[in-house]
């Protein structure tokens, strides 16, 4: 039985900040992603973790990306990375999958990622869930996933029908198989914990998400909240919660057709800073 709910219900989580409070009270993010050509993802993802209060943002990206990410935000430290890259010290979140695809330098930049031992937080998103085909995690690790429907249909093997037949068993199902909690998106996105015993789903969101990038953005916030030392499952229920109210809000005050993922980063933050 999976429990409803929205951003009334749950923005209670987002945290204060003290008054004496500095950035490395906020956690440190790295993103990984962004393959020749795609680069707009991880900048998208990283973006909206500078955006939604982590306290430092690194992004591991293909050398074409880093010219542009430090023209939009040089606040984020972009670095172009080869297939054999390092890690900074005491990287509280590492996201990995905005951006990548299937050629050579995604595979060697995922394989890379899969060799982190320190970091207790990794996300993997968007081309890096195509990559995945067995749980190759240490126990010790927090695992999240957040695959929409064709994304969790290659992590099981099965069609986007069988994924959207059943939703909540699907989340379920990939839970179990990479021990890791998970965000199924679409209508009445479904947040699993990586025990199976806790399922929720988002009364809000609509058709107005249904653009490249949203997703991008998503796993951006979650990174920044979980960075913030938010619990894991209310960091996950808070990001999709806000994301769905930011694209309610802009379709409020436009409509459902053409909103742009960038569009949701600055709505995102006031609905944070609320």
């Amino acid at each position: 039985m999976s429990k409803d709910f929205n951003f009334d219900s749950i923005n209670k989580l987002i945290p204060k900040r003290s008054s004496n409070s500095h950035k490395g009270d906020f956690g440190k993010v790295m993103i990984i992603g962004g393959s020749k050509g795609m680069g707009g993802a991880a900048i998208l993802s990283s973006e909206a973790s500078l955006f939604c209060g982590a306290g430092l943002v690194h992004l591991n990206t293909h050398s074409s990306n880093v010219e542009a990410s430090l023209i939009r935000n040089p606040e984020i430290m972009a670095l172009g990375i080869n297939q054999n890259f390092s890690i900074p010290d005491n990287i509280d979140v590492l996201l990995c999958g905005p951006g990548l695809s299937n050629d050579e330098w995604s595979n060697d930049v995922f394989n890379e990622t899969l060799k982190v031992k320190d970091i207790k937080n990794l996300i993997f998103d968007a081309g890096a869930l195509h990559l995945m085909n067995e749980n190759k995690f240490e126990e010790n690790k927090n695992i999240i996933l957040t695959p929409h429907p064709g994304e969790a249909a290659s992590l099981l093997g099965v069609s986007n029908n069988e994924i959207q037949e059943d939703r909540i068993n699907a989340a379920k199902s990939i839970s179990e198989k990479f021990s890791a909690f998970v965000i199924l998106k679409g209508k009445n996105t479904i947040v699993c914990s990586n025990n199976q015993e806790d399922i929720f789903e988002c009364a809000e969101g609509g058709p107005e998400l249904s653009s490249g990038g949203t997703g991008d953005v998503l796993a951006g916030v979650i990174s920044a909240l979980i960075a913030q030392k938010i619990d894991i499952i209310d960091a996950c229920m808070l990001s999709v919660a806000v994301h769905a109210r930011a694209g309610e809000m802009f379709r409020d005050k436009t409509g459902e057709i053409g909103l742009n993922a960038s569009s949701l980063i600055p709505i995102i933050r006031e609905l944070i800073n609320k």
